[in-house]
């Protein structure tokens, strides 16, 4: 296989863009990117949406879209304390670019990368996204988090590379904040986040530049997020001054977002430097960054409402061996990045990638070749050990909330139960705009159904709920989501007017400068809340009656919509220009589509629109310049092709013709129209064979395009039928430290019986009384149908999380305690546990049967998912219990076992517990008719010859 590159250095710019760097590449300010550039290629780059950076820079490792590769959001709940936790890689379901260069050999070092916490195992060394940040003042111990950093030999030495913004002097910061003396820095504390993100940069570099030389390396991949946080918080200082920006704040700010451009141009210069010219060398961002008019007056009011400052385009430049170069690379987007990088190295491109490498860029391109997908691809990855298990936040809590009405677990606080609740509202959120982002319109409208009736007062679902309804052409749905979306406005904005009324009458004595930041920002809030934006509903009742065949009034009530902020106008230009056209209006559709270029030179939507205007009137060269524009700026447009293809077509051009219906029926398996125009090129040429293949083809994509729209309707919540999961053993797995042999039990030592709820955890615990072992339980929660031996419980075990201090008085006593609070046991004193496995589809049929009986709600889950998310979390127990060594001895039980043969069980756990228990006595509770939920147990094969 052909290896272009030797070594590849990714370097990430979040949020970089081309229209901020280009003045400055112009004035000579960034010289290291300007050789970048013009030695090698470079262009715009396409966003995804969400335009989330997690997710984003998850799909640029991977080549994935995030329903795909799992990562939805900024934060997670956290599976074992049941708060919520910074987003972390445990729920990527893909291996990135690093796992599997790992896989051939090729040492790879990550830094920062976004996220990437904790470090995986990866052969060379990973620097979580967790490292540069400051944990405590200047003045007090700064640890770095543990799993931080991979390897863990490496940590003394890279704690030492991080900056702690304290530690920046006056003239450092002056750099970007010319005038900062003049600040009152106890009512501005902006000088202090241009600090924090200075220092944060700074310590990645360090260690970027550190590890490159100090460590040996194939590929390596660094993350800066210092543009984003400089733009989020300075960019609405940039020049030129906005009208709602202040002369004072303008001159006091104008200057930060330039100088942390040059400043990354600086970082760039040593990276490249230390690489050497044998480096294949690309720099990406993963959206870009509006500088200019298009910046928004407001920010939504919405959990990610800042991404509304992002722009669709962010930078993508790539130099090294065998790379064109001054050439500019048309069509890329995120998901590109990854399989660029597999062609560099040779490697195939997996076929569930959803990118494309950029052979463009290369000086003698060669078509990889493609396999299934690397997640099949057996070998050392360096993943996580549970990476086949992974299962999403939102199904995560919801197999706690399940064990929280089985009674095994105590209830969350009510503010840490509403923190998790809208973490996981935000995960399917953005899990539903992805499926809309790729036309999934049928997976996503379930999940915002079920938020929307969780959240009424989120109207952003009803919203995309109503545009997802309108893209499957079910426009009599739309109209009903559209009026409630319309009434439950008008009711929530009343309720907040009175509060707000309410609030100014009980507050009228206080002056301003008397209310707490949290009053000022509830304030903010209901005023934001009891307004109606009359223009929004108008551009929404516009689609509609476009929709619903009636483009005149359409027009008419699209003119009301035209107060938006500026930022929106290109959307409602453009779908003005899409209804002119409907219409064929073709000269008034063609300046709507120059109103957007007006406003937006880089959108590839005006020239899609302005093609089919030349098209309509037989311009054809015209069109064909139209549909390369659009292409040049988005390439995975079928439609663009197409119409790119019969401009061609027009032209004489027959072979370029195909070649463009060709990628049109590549990129989308539904295309009759390109197939028919196939046939007709290869008949004329003659290619008959081919001519007769597309003609099927067409055919096939006609039958194919109507059972899509059929699947459109189907309910996709219906969950599939059981499979292998639930015949699975939900367990622990193999311990690394377990041994079924011990000695003496040690009076501090606690014995723990565990598993999940209905494994047969009561059951042990009345065998171990049984055999002599004192147990610690209550009556808290009486016998009844469920165990009518009773449960063994004791409240305060439920209660682990928060407090442990009842682990004092439980050395040389048995106590029984949920699989997911074994993490939550203190380090100090030795634990033996005696896990109880069991079917996982008796376990869930079990659970479902107890809770029916006590009346109470079955979570959301199917079997399936439910089983499926219990083996993940117990995987990430393992984990967690592993890392406590020799403290923890766990033997594992099977329930099935337990019945089929109680005298070796019995005899096991005597030897476990180090002896001296009546054997027979704990084998004489054992009773197996309440097997009652048998779904077949496992029976060990060297238990079958007794």
């Amino acid at each position: 296989k052909f290896i272009m590159a030797k070594k590849t250095l990714l370097i990430g710019w979040d949020a970089a863009d081309w229209k901020v760097i280009t003045p400055l590449l112009d004035a000579g300010k960034m010289p290291h990117l300007e050789k970048l550039v013009s030695h090698g290629v470079m262009g715009n780059i396409a966003t995804l949406y969400p335009v989330l950076s997690p997710m984003l820079w998850t799909s640029i490792a991977t080549g994935k879209r995030a329903h795909k590769h799992g990562i939805h959001g900024f934060s997670e709940p956290d599976p074992h304390t049941g708060m919520v936790r910074p987003i972390t890689n445990l729920g990527r379901k893909t291996k990135a670019i690093w796992n599997i260069l790992n896989q051939h050999g090729l040492r790879s070092h990550v830094i920062g990368w976004w996220p990437s916490h904790p470090a995986e195992p990866i052969n060379g060394v990973m620097v979580s996204d967790h490292f540069q940040q400051a944990v405590a003042d200047l003045d007090k111990p700064w640890p770095m988090r543990p799993g931080t950093v991979h390897p863990p030999r490496l940590m003394e030495a890279l704690a030492e590379c991080r900056v702690h913004p304290y530690e920046l002097e006056g003239v450092q910061l002056q750099a970007f904040v010319p005038r900062a003396a003049e600040i009152d820095l106890d009512k501005d504390k902006r000088l202090y986040s241009v600090a924090k993100t200075l220092a944060e940069i700074s310590g990645i570099h360090a260690a970027a530049t550190a590890l490159m030389q100090l460590e040996p390396w194939d590929f390596m991949a660094v993350y800066y997020d210092g543009i984003d946080h400089f733009s989020h918080g300075f960019m609405k200082f940039h020049p030129p001054r906005l009208e709602w920006i202040s002369e004072h704040d303008f001159e006091l700010y104008k200057d930060v977002v330039n100088i942390a451009y040059q400043y990354h141009d600086l970082m760039l210069g040593t990276l490249m430097h230390l690489a050497g010219e044998d480096t294949t060398i690309i720099l990406c961002s993963d959206h870009g960054f509006h500088p200019d008019h298009l910046r928004p007056k407001e920010i939504p009011n919405e959990p990610a409402g800042p991404a509304a400052e992002h722009r669709h385009f962010g930078v993508f430049a790539m130099m090294g061996p065998g790379i064109k170069q001054d050439q500019l690379v048309y069509g890329a987007t995120l998901l590109d990045i990854t399989p660029t990088i597999l062609s560099l190295y040779g490697l195939p491109i997996g076929r569930d990638m959803d990118g494309k490498p950029l052979l463009s860029a290369f000086e003698e391109p060669t078509q990889p070749e493609t396999l299934a997908s690397w997640d099949e691809v057996q070998g050392d990855a360096g993943l996580h050990p549970i990476l086949d298990m992974k299962v999403d936040a939102g199904d995560a809590q919801e197999a706690i909330k399940q064990l929280v009405e089985l009674g095994y677990m105590d209830k969350p606080d009510a503010n840490q139960e509403k923190a998790v609740a809208q973490t996981v509202r935000e995960l399917r959120y953005n899990l539903a705009r992805d499926y809309i982002d790729c036309h999934q319109y049928n997976k996503a409208l379930p999940i915002l159904e079920r938020l929307w009736n969780e959240f009424p007062n989120e109207f952003r679902f009803g919203v995309l709920i109503f545009q997802s309804l309108l893209a499957l052409n079910r426009t009599e749905e739309a109209g009903a989501a559209l009026e409630r979306v319309n009434r439950e406005k008008q009711r929530y904005a009343e309720e907040a007017r009175q509060e707000l009324e309410q609030l100014n009458e009980e507050w009228k004595d206080k002056k301003p400068d008397g209310l707490s930041d949290d009053q000022h920002q509830r304030i903010h809030k209901l005023r934001k809340r009891s307004g109606v934006n009359p223009h929004a509903f108008a551009w929404m009742r516009g689609q509609l009656l476009f929709a619903e065949g009636k483009p005149e009034r359409a027009l008419e009530v699209l003119a009301e919509a035209e107060k938006v902020q500026t930022h929106n106008l290109p959307s409602l230009y453009q779908k003005q220009g899409e209804i002119l056209l409907s219409l064929r209006r073709w000269h008034e559709a063609e300046k709507r589509f120059r109103k957007v270029l007006e406003i937006d030179q880089v959108n590839p939507a005006p020239y899609l629109g302005l093609c089919r205007c030349h098209l309509n009137r037989r311009e054809w060269q015209h069109a064909l310049e139209a549909a390369i524009s659009t292409l040049g700026m988005l390439y995975h447009q079928p439609m663009a092709h197409f119409y790119g293809g019969f401009a061609l077509s027009r032209l004489g051009r027959r072979q370029e013709a195909i070649a463009a219906y060709l990628n049109a029926v590549q990129q989308s398996n539904m295309f009759p129209a390109a197939h028919r125009q196939l046939a007709r090129l290869y008949g004329q040429i003659p290619e008959l064979d081919l001519a007769t293949q597309h003609r099927k083809l067409a055919w096939e994509a006609l039958a194919k395009r109507q059972e899509w729209s059929n699947a459109q309707n189907v309910n996709p919540s219906l969950e599939e039928d059981l499979d292998d999961i639930l015949k699975q053993t939900a367990s622990l797995g193999a311990m690394e430290h377990a041994d079924p042999v011990f000695g003496a039990l040690p009076k501090n030592a606690v014995v723990i019986v565990s598993g999940l709820p209905r494994s047969g955890t009561s059951m042990m615990m009345q065998m171990l009384e049984a055999g002599g072992l004192p147990v610690l339980a209550d009556e808290t929660r009486a016998a009844d149908e469920d165990n009518p031996r009773g449960y063994y419980e004791l409240e305060k075990a439920k209660k682990l999380r928060q407090d442990s201090s009842w682990l004092a008085g439980a050395g040389g006593k048995a106590v029984k305690l949920v699989a997911h609070l074994l993490p939550s046991l203190p380090s100090g004193r030795p634990y033996r546990i005696v896990f109880m496995e069991r079917n996982l589809g008796e376990i869930v049929a079990s659970q479902s049967a107890m809770l029916r009986r006590l009346g109470r709600e079955r979570g959301r889950l199917s079997d399936r998912q439910l089983a499926r998310t219990y083996q993940q979390q117990l995987q990430s127990v393992r984990l967690v219990l592993n890392r406590q060594e020799a403290q923890v001895g766990v033997l594992g039980v099977n329930y099935g076992e337990v019945l089929a043969y109680p005298a070796q069980t019995a005899a096991k756990l005597n030897a476990f517990l180090g002896g001296g228990f009546d054997e027979a006595a704990m084998a004489g509770v054992v009773e197996p008719q309440l097997h009652r939920k048998k779904l077949g147990c496992r029976i060990p094969p060297i238990l079958d010859t007794f």
